[in-house]
């Protein structure tokens, strides 16, 4: 109890208000006293009132010579006027009694303003040591943010690095087998035509057994090209390009019969980006709506230039995407054709992804849209 009352007393904050309030009730008191001083006064002049109204009438009543004892009315009115000069007196002690107050009230207003000034320095100090220990919480909350952030950076890449090992593995597994078929096709032509050779002079392979061979390579390229760009991430090699002419690139790679039919784009747009890693995207789309339109169809590619952003559509004429599988098909491994690794979409995405853009696939009709932004800048590699 002793020590809350030492604190009460010793806080300059409390000490404050009790001087206010002492000079609040002092003033009071100044107040009242001059209310009852100029109350009697009031009094005083409203009597010297009444004799001046009595000095009045009885002049009038001399005037008018009704009444002769109004010179000796009049002589002792003057009298008591005389005798009583409060007019005088009231003016000089008001005088002196609100010079008074107003000297006590401007001391009381002084000591207010010395008290208020008093707190708003020491409320300002407190305000500053408040202000600086926010500011050292601010830069503590920042810095721990900051380390999150690397962290998480640290952990998603350790993460993603994981599922490639993974997504690695099981591709093994798989790739072994897809590619037993090719090499046993291979090595069968290969081992025909040598007992052929043996027992002839003709020396060489017939077209068929070229075309065997050459199919059966492609596929094994194909599934390790796939297997590369997924596995691989090299940084991009961006310079400035045609659209077009990538387009055109990819085009003369495919084989199509003459029953499908493919539109390109009237306009080209000349943009910043890597030449090769679009190129891979686009054999990727157009490989996958060739064989979604089991070669008889018509495919078409859109290009709409924007302010900020390039956009590539690749429709086909297709049954689409089913669409319970439609949200996995941008995922690693995940294939529904006999002859696929499941990485393509995955690769395209990653590329897309790394150059800023995304990449998104919508049914019926089957549309592939990819979002490329403009202001990469020429790379120095």
């Amino acid at each position: 109890m002793v020590e809350e009352h030492k604190k009460t007393k010793d806080n300059p904050t409390n000490l404050s208000l009790n001087n206010t309030d002492l000079q609040i009730r002092k003033a009071e008191e100044y107040m009242k006293k001059i209310n009852d001083q100029l109350s009697d006064r009031v009094s005083r002049i409203d009597k010297i009132k009444n004799s001046h109204a009595k000095f009045e009438h009885q002049i009038e009543k001399l005037q008018s010579g009704k009444n002769l004892q109004s010179k000796n009315a009049i002589m002792d009115i003057i009298d008591e006027i005389i005798d009583v000069p409060e007019a005088i007196k009231i003016n000089s002690e008001l005088s002196t009694l609100i010079e008074k107050y107003a000297t006590e009230k401007l001391d009381l207003m002084k000591k207010l303003f010395n008290n208020e000034k008093k707190q708003t320095r020491e409320l300002n100090q407190k305000l500053k040591e408040n202000l600086s220990s926010i500011a050292i919480s601010e830069l503590k909350l920042k810095r721990e943010r900051d380390n999150l952030e690397i962290e998480l950076r640290e952990k998603t890449k350790r993460l993603v690095q994981a599922e490639r090992l993974s997504a690695i593995g099981e591709l093994s597994a798989r790739l072994a087998h897809d590619l037993r078929n090719p090499l046993t096709v291979i090595k069968g032509v290969v081992e025909i035509t040598k007992t052929r050779n043996n027992n002839s002079n003709n020396i060489g392979f017939s077209s068929k057994q070229i075309d065997m061979m050459e199919r059966a390579i492609s596929r094994m390229s194909n599934q390790i090209d796939d297997v590369l760009e997924f596995v691989k991430i090299q940084s991009l090699r961006t310079t400035k390009n045609s659209l077009l002419d990538t387009i055109g690139l990819s085009l003369a790679k495919i084989k199509k019969s003459d029953k499908i039919k493919i539109n390109i784009p009237d306009k080209d747009v000349e943009f910043v980006y890597d030449a090769d890693k679009i190129e891979v995207v686009l054999d990727n789309l157009l490989t996958n709506a060739l064989q979604a339109i089991n070669d008889s169809g018509e495919i078409t590619i859109r290009v709409n230039d924007l302010e900020n952003d390039v956009v590539v559509e690749v429709e086909d004429s297709g049954s689409g995407v089913p669409d319970d599988i439609i949200s996995k098909v941008f995922e690693p491994l995940f294939t529904t054709k006999i002859k696929g690794t499941g990485l393509g979409l995955a690769s395209c995405k990653s590329i897309i992804e790394q150059h800023g853009g995304s990449i998104t696939v919508k049914n019926k009709p089957s549309v592939f849209t990819i979002k490329l932004p403009k202001m990469l800048e020429i790379s120095t590699i």
